[in-house]
């Protein structure tokens, strides 16, 4: 099977380059900017869980970067960092959903559900990624 009209986007040079590190990025970037109404009466469970977001929003585009970083080395390790980046995905979007739950305020819900979808087509780039590095570099 061939694929005559595929082409690579852009050259990688470094991890900065990926976009899944980019949106993840920015994707945390929102999540640190995000406020909500203080007018909320169990205030203290959103600034936990927000709390809890903010630093699994952190540890994704770690996670991409170092695997990028191992697969260079060490494939089986670099696969289990993006299994690992894909877990806390699933984690991220659990959150999020929570708390949209927990928000009565629309204008939050909606910008929270928004980042939601977001990370959900993060997770698929994720698994697509390791498995491309997995055909080139797994051999």
């Amino acid at each position: 099977m061939t694929y005559d009209k595929f082409r690579v986007r852009s050259p990688v040079k470094s991890f900065r380059d990926l976009e899944v590190y980019q949106q993840t990025t920015q994707l945390s970037a929102e999540i640190f900017s995000l406020s909500f109404p203080k007018r909320r009466k169990n205030s203290k469970d959103i600034e936990s869980e927000m709390e809890k977001l903010k630093e699994i929003s952190k540890m994704v585009p770690r996670l991409i970067v170092e695997a990028y970083s191992d697969k260079f080395s060490d494939m089986k390790l670099s696969d289990r960092k993006m299994e690992k980046a894909a877990s806390a995905v699933n984690m991220l979007v659990a959150k999020l959903d929570f708390l949209c739950a927990l928000t009565d305020d629309e204008k939050t819900r909606d910008k929270l559900f928004e980042i939601l979808k977001r990370y959900q087509r993060i997770k698929m780039r994720i698994i697509n990624l390791k498995r491309a590095w997995s055909r080139v570099f797994g051999k």
